[in-house]
């Protein structure tokens, strides 16, 4: 399955040059724990990412105010995957750079989406609740048949 089928492909962005506040008041009316900052061309390049995490960590805990822009306090170090990369692919890069959140890129670096730690847990509790449920199915399709189980 493509890393596409799973992300998130209601990106919120903000520019470089947007205020901490503007930014942490848009992650809570959008109910996410991260903003990706693009460049201010109304191109979706990124450039940057902006965690809840962030915030309290450098905003809240080394008293930096809330007029300060958000390129002051961002990750730029944009870990990205293109958006046909599989899970396995990005759950080995997730681990490798140490991060629990990606921007998913298209074919010309312009960002499509985000995918986190979560997501990926959610998929794979999804398909072992399945896989549960086919146990669960062939034990009674078994009883039915009057096997003997060991």
């Amino acid at each position: 399955m493509p890393i596409s089928d799973l992300c998130s492909r209601e990106l919120v962005c903000v520019e470089r040059g947007t205020s901490l506040r503007s930014a942490a008041q848009l992650m809570k009316k959008k109910h996410v724990g991260g903003v990706v900052i693009v460049e201010a061309n109304g191109k979706k390049k990124p450039v940057g990412i902006l965690t809840d995490r962030d915030i309290v960590l450098s905003v809240v805990a080394e008293d930096i105010p809330l007029s300060s822009r958000v390129e002051s306090v961002m990750t730029g170090n944009v870990i990205k995957v293109q958006q046909e990369e599989g899970i396995a692919t990005v759950v080995d890069k997730m681990e490798r750079e140490g991060v629990r959140r990606m921007v998913v890129v298209d074919a010309a670096g312009n960002a499509c989406g985000l995918v986190s730690s979560d997501d990926i847990l959610q998929l794979v509790a999804k398909e072992l609740n399945g896989i549960g449920k086919l146990f669960e199915k062939q034990i009674e399709n078994e009883k039915s048949y009057g096997a003997v189980l060991t």
